[in-house]
C-alpha cells in the first residue's frame, strides 16, 4: 500500500484561501470607494508604503478639509471580526498603524461598519484577557497566534464594534 503525502494538498488549499483573501479583500475596497464617495466625500488610494507600513488603504478627506486614513477590512462575519495587536512578523499590528479609521465590510448590516481606530485599540487592551489559547474558536477577547505566525491577533464580535461611541454604518452604494 502507498502512502500518499497531504502536504502538496494542503499547501495547494493555503494557497486557494490566499487568493480568495486577496479577491475579496480588492472587493472590499472597491464597495468602500463606493459608498465614501456617496457619502460626497473625496478618496485617495494611499501610497505603497502608507498600505504595507501604515496600514492605510485610502485617504479620504471633505472639500477643502482634513484627511483622514482609512484600513479597511473586508471578510468578516458578526461574530468573529479579527483585530491585530501584532502581525505576522511580530511588529506592530493595524489596531497601531496610522489610520484614524477602520471600515469593516460587513454585509449582514448593508454597508461598512465604521469606528475609530484608536477607540477600537483601546476597547481590545481593556477588554482582551492577557491569556493566549491555541484554538482559535477559543480566541473570543483572548490572544491567539497562528502556528508558524508571529502575530497576536484576537476575535471580537459585531455587538462589541456596536458598543464604541465612533461606531458608524455607511451604507453600501445602491448604483451598482
Amino acid at each position: 500500500m502507498r502512502l500518499i503525502s497531504l502536504k502538496p494538498q494542503l499547501k495547494s488549499m493555503t494557497n486557494q484561501r490566499a487568493r480568495y483573501s486577496r479577491a475579496s479583500g480588492k472587493a472590499a475596497e472597491k464597495r468602500f470607494v463606493r459608498s465614501a464617495r456617496n457619502k460626497g466625500l473625496f478618496v485617495t488610494k494611499s501610497s505603497h508604503t502608507d498600505d504595507i507600513h501604515n496600514h492605510i488603504d485610502y485617504w479620504i478627506a471633505v472639500k477643502g478639509g482634513k484627511k483622514w486614513g482609512v484600513d479597511v477590512k473586508g471578510n468578516n462575519l458578526p461574530d468573529e471580526i479579527w483585530c491585530e495587536f501584532k502581525n505576522v512578523n511580530g511588529n506592530e499590528g493595524w489596531m497601531y498603524g496610522g489610520a484614524s479609521i477602520i471600515a469593516f465590510d460587513m454585509p449582514e448590516v448593508g454597508g461598512f461598519c465604521i469606528v475609530s481606530r484608536e477607540e477600537l485599540a483601546f476597547f481590545c487592551e481593556r477588554y482582551t484577557k492577557n491569556e493566549m489559547v491555541e484554538n482559535k474558536d477559543d480566541a473570543y477577547l483572548k490572544k491567539y497566534s497562528r502556528k508558524d505566525r508571529d502575530d497576536v491577533i484576537t476575535k471580537i464580535k459585531l455587538s462589541d464594534l456596536e458598543s464604541l461611541v465612533s461606531y458608524r454604518v455607511w451604507e453600501y452604494d445602491k448604483k451598482y
